[in-house]
């Protein structure tokens, strides 16, 4: 009988290294996978919860200094490149709180993408205009991007005809 010992070659070497570098780091198991995409989701709500109880500081803290509102449809019709409004996310926190004195989201549909950084929320927005005390409904899709586990960037989808009809300025 022959020596039947198996001699692994260099690309089983390297196979073997990754995985005993895999397991020593620690890489995440698919169920420490879907906590990424909770914690965006949690997140997210934590944004949406300090509007509504016009936290400024709460709201705030859930964005990275550096957070970005983007708004691709602007009221006053332009579409193009040049009508997307965006300002830094701390100026939207503001203005919303200074436009609105209840800012609530509801209906919320979460989606999350598989990189557990990026959330698409759904919701109806249930707002009523501090200047005038009407209330404003209307249909939001928002897309938040996180980096290191806070709010990068923000970009709001509306019905700006409901915005104009409505008499809302927007900021």
């Amino acid at each position: 009988m022959g020596n039947n010992t198996l001699k692994p070659g260099p690309t089983g070497i390297a196979l073997s290294a990754a995985l005993a570098v895999a397991i020593a780091l620690g890489a995440p198991s698919p169920a420490q996978a879907g906590d990424g995409a909770e914690a965006a989701r949690e997140r997210v709500d934590a944004f949406f919860e300090a509007l509504a109880a016009e936290d400024r500081e709460t709201a705030l803290a859930q964005l990275t200094p550096e957070a970005m509102l983007h708004a691709p449809y602007n009221p006053n019709g332009d579409a193009t490149d040049e009508g997307v409004r965006s300002f830094p996310a701390a100026l939207y926190v503001a203005g919303a709180m200074a436009t609105y004195d209840n800012l609530v989201f509801e209906d919320r549909s979460y989606s999350m993408a598989d990189d557990s950084r990026t959330v698409w929320l759904e919701a109806e927005g249930r707002l009523r205009v501090a200047e005038t005390g009407s209330p404003y409904e209307n249909r939001y899709v928002f897309k938040f991007e996180l980096d290191g586990g806070k709010i990068a960037a923000i970009t709001e989808y509306t019905n700006v005809v409901t915005l104009a009809r409505d008499g809302v300025t927007a900021r």
